[in-house]
């Protein structure tokens, strides 16, 4: 038996956990162990200088970045001879289409390990290549027309920018969230350490940052391989790979490459005196989420949550209470603990979120984090609450007119859509509007959202609103210290386009919203909806009221049979 494998089966013994909690998946270590292990310093060297070796075999110089579970940068090597820039390419015409970034061959290759750190847990591993097939105009990308993928317009997410901090030191949102959100570029893999989620390797080279566009595509490219390599000794368990996961049916994707049976490795010390050692190889600290109880639930959140929520300041509706917020937030808590995870296996495995609450500022008063949940809903979920509160509040297009985005607020107005707080909007119809084809997947005569762009002009790195809202004032960029998106009252992190967040009332005025992000989309849109009982919009005033171009917008949707 391999001395990972012992270490794994005496962790499971010593903890005491049983099959409930996945424990039966081959090679993947209990949920309750996730986060409770960490890459060393050796580990992290060992891990780029396998990832060069393979470059160097491949006739590419890269930059490598290794990253922790949290996105901290571990270590960050650029070859010598390597492509310091990259060229923004992903089929559309506008936004950060064909924008050259200096040095931004490091930005890239941090966001891509960051991206499968962020969405890999001890019940699902993806890969960079897994985004791109999840996050584009249609899914499957292969058939035109359908709608949007899962997480769609995800890639404008986790960014420096955010203010969602995780925790003190390096684990504050400017260090480890990443440079330009999440990656739907090849070359980004997960790594694991006895069976748990420990990090992502990212590998930029190429010279292009450009979206995988999915099936038919099975050839890895240059970048997925030398990741891959890296990878050797901390790959993900077979077992729980992203093609072993199906949604409606459809398989989602993995990887093109695999990490070699053996390798000759040369000596880290070689690439780093011949290259540029940006970061040396460095451990992982610890998690800086803090281990809480709500009523039956186990979880975490950050420190400044450990005691206590906090209470609302919207004015004129009284706000949410404490009381409120533990009360909303212990809903979501104890319904995700009884829905069945879309995208986690085993499958019957119950979902793994993060709920957020925010009031109608933006202001954040709780979070709380199932064990295991995927890094990257700690972003999102924020994301979610704030475009439900921002889009359902009365100020919505006079803020939006005010940023210099009166375009959207007249093709909304267009549709009949006044933005004034006569519509309770969840986030599922904000992404309703924002997709490039509408009605989303709808056939000819079509033509976009009002918060997207036009077929053409629309890709992953033009998408209208979404990214706008990041682009102003003039000048801004996603580069920035602070999201541009903070000339949008309460969208300080950016927006969110797909399901999961819904506006909170009391006594029929606005006073918030929460924000799910997990193990599926569907199950998001339960949780949260279910977690908000006692705060819901006034029935006519839900979105699935209203009809655009004669079509209804959504409010939410529950998957089928979606309890254990």
């Amino acid at each position: 038996m391999r001395i990972e494998a012992m270490t794994l089966a005496l962790a499971m013994t010593a903890c005491g956990c049983d099959s409930a909690f996945g424990t039966d998946v081959p090679g993947v270590a209990d949920p309750s162990l996730s986060e409770t292990v960490q890459l060393t310093a050796l580990d992290v060297q060992a891990i780029i200088a396998q990832a060069a070796t393979q470059a160097s075999a491949s006739s590419l110089p890269v930059t490598i970045a290794v990253v922790d579970h949290e996105g901290v940068v571990l270590g960050l090597l650029q070859m010598a001879g390597a492509s310091i820039t990259t060229t923004v390419s992903g089929g559309g015409r506008g936004g950060l289409e064909g924008r050259v970034f200096d040095d931004s061959a490091v930005a890239a290759a941090v966001s891509k390990a960051g991206t499968a750190s962020f969405l890999s847990t001890q019940g699902s591993a993806f890969t960079t290549r897994s985004a791109g097939y999840i996050l584009q105009q249609h899914f499957p990308p292969e058939v035109d027309p359908s709608p949007g993928g899962p997480l769609f317009g995800v890639q404008l997410s986790n960014l420096r920018c955010s203010d969602v901090d995780r925790g003190p030191g390096p684990h504050q949102a400017a260090l480890s969230n990443l440079p330009i959100g999440l990656s739907a570029d090849a070359g980004g893999l997960p790594l694991y350490k006895n069976g748990v989620a420990v990090g992502g390797i990212g590998v930029e080279g190429d010279g292009i940052y450009t979206v995988n566009r999915g099936q038919p595509d099975i050839t890895p490219t240059v970048e997925e391989t030398i990741a891959a390599a890296g990878t050797l000794g901390f790959s993900a368990p077979a077992a729980i790979h992203g093609e072993n996961i199906l949604v409606d049916g459809i398989q989602f994707l993995f990887a093109n490459a695999e990490p070699p049976a053996s390798q000759v490795t040369t000596p880290y010390a070689t690439f780093a005196a011949a290259g540029k050692e940006i970061a040396p190889p460095a451990a992982a600290e610890a998690t800086p989420f803090v281990a809480r109880q709500l009523v039956d639930t186990p979880g975490t959140v950050p420190a400044e949550f450990a005691t206590s929520f906090r209470e609302g300041t919207t004015p004129g509706a009284g706000g949410l209470t404490i009381e409120d917020v533990t009360r909303i937030i212990g809903q979501a808590a104890a319904q995700a603990s009884t829905t069945r995870a879309a995208i986690r296996l085993p499958i019957g495995t119950a979902a793994r979120v993060t709920i957020s609450v925010v009031d109608t500022s933006g202001a954040i008063l709780g979070i709380f984090r199932s064990v295991d949940a995927p890094v990257f809903g700690f972003d999102v979920s924020v994301q979610k609450a704030r475009s439900a509160a921002f889009f359902s509040d009365p100020s919505a297009a006079l803020s939006l007119t005010q940023a210099g985005l009166d375009s959207y607020v007249a093709a909304a107005a267009a549709d009949g859509l006044a933005l004034d707080g006569s519509v309770a909007f969840s986030t599922r119809a904000v992404g309703f509007l924002s997709q490039p084809v509408f009605p989303p997947g709808g056939i000819a005569p079509f033509s976009n959202g009002p918060f997207s762009k036009p077929l053409g002009d629309w890709s992953v790195f033009n998408t209208g609103l979404q990214l706008d809202e990041y682009l102003t004032p003039p000048g801004a960029s996603l580069f920035m210290a602070s999201c541009a998106g903070t000339s949008l009252p309460g969208l300080s992190n950016g927006m969110t386009i797909f399901p999961g967040g819904f506006p909170l009332y009391k006594g029929g005025l606005l006073v918030g919203a929460i924000g799910i992000s997990g193990d599926g989309i569907d199950q998001d849109d339960l949780i949260g909806f279910l977690g908000h009982a006692g705060f819901e919009a006034p029935a006519n005033m839900r979105s699935d009221t209203v009809r655009v171009r004669g079509v209804a917008l959504p409010y939410v949707v529950f998957p089928r049979h979606p309890n254990l």
